[in-house]
């Protein structure tokens, strides 16, 4: 039978679903995507040089290593009885204005870090936006998806301990992870620090330039967050509006008005592959034929050692 003539039930339709959401995910490169890329770059960027430029002076200055190196040695077992600990979280209050104390963290939050390594963690077969997608549609969390998120969280670990290995204390937890941030394996962006009771009870004076620093680099930890989640809604925007159409579709040919490459993207050979569409806006229209001429101009560039920008609403090819 041709293809543009198989019927489709609900097999089909859920085969082709899954299909095009891989599609979206897999094979249309978008603008959002550079732009996660950049919030990337810029993240690692800033929280070095606020670490550098603000964090290790000021602490320098005020708890000098020798200092607490003397006062660790009189540390006893348990954390409230030792003269020090290690710290990732520093509030500051300027000198320059009215404004209240602020804190700023150097352990990574979880939204924080599958952001950061999304596109490793796309490569390997996950959805890195999994916990945006739940948290925004407001789905009840059922044992699939803890299944889906407890591989993802080992192959996280995994990636991040290889790429940022640095960052990796010697029991081989995340000093990025507000849950593991707890070592006496001091390295990058911990401090040695008097045990006073807490960040907040050593909050620091900073000047203007250090107080805008700060300020920078809680700007690029909210950018990274807020591309993720703008990524998650392009995508997510495509692929429920394909879905509309293979809900309403009765024919393969129906679905392939809009996607156009789908025998190159499924296969229907091993099944059998139901009203004429409706309703479909001329939104969706529009995103889907540019979701098309994204796919097909990554295939014909793809020999070539350049990048091609399609001038689409949100979608910008990259090789």
């Amino acid at each position: 039978m041709e293809a543009n003539k198989l019927r489709l039930n609900q097999q089909k339709r859920q085969l082709l679903k899954r299909e095009w959401a891989s599609t979206v995910w897999n094979k249309t490169p978008m603008e959002v995507e550079d732009n996660l890329k950049l919030a990337i770059e810029n993240y690692r960027t800033v929280k070095q040089q606020t670490w550098d430029n603000v964090i290790t002076p000021i602490m320098d200055d005020k708890f000098p290593l020798e200092d607490m190196h003397i006062l660790a040695k009189y540390d006893r077992s348990g954390s409230y009885r030792s003269f020090t600990e290690v710290d990732q979280c520093f509030y500051f209050k300027p000198s320059h204005t009215d404004s209240s104390e602020s804190q700023y963290k150097w352990t990574i939050s979880d939204d924080e870090m599958r952001a950061l390594y999304h596109f490793e963690l796309q490569d390997k077969g996950h959805q890195a936006t999994l916990e945006v997608e739940y948290d925004e549609t407001k789905r009840d969390r059922n044992p699939h998806y803890h299944e889906k998120t407890k591989a993802m969280e080992e192959d996280l670990q995994k990636v991040s301990a290889s790429l940022d290995r640095g960052l990796w204390n010697k029991d081989g937890y995340s000093r990025y992870s507000s849950r593991n941030a707890y070592s006496d394996d001091i390295s990058a962006f911990s401090r040695l620090v008097p045990n006073t009771g807490g960040c907040h009870s050593r909050t620091m004076m900073c000047g203007e330039t250090h107080w805008e620093q700060l300020k920078m680099y809680a700007k690029a930890q909210s950018g990274l967050t807020n591309a993720h989640r703008e990524l998650w809604q392009m995508k997510y925007e495509l692929v429920k509006d394909m879905n509309s159409i293979i809900d309403q579709a009765k024919f393969l040919s129906d679905v392939k008005e809009y996607w156009q490459d789908v025998e190159e993207c499924v296969s229907f050979e091993t099944s059998d592959l139901s009203r004429e569409l409706s309703i479909v806006s001329d939104d969706t229209k529009e995103r889907l034929k540019h979701s098309l001429a994204v796919r097909q101009s990554a295939r014909e560039q793809q020999p070539k050692e350049v990048e091609v920008v399609v001038p689409t609403q949100g979608f910008a090819l990259v090789n």
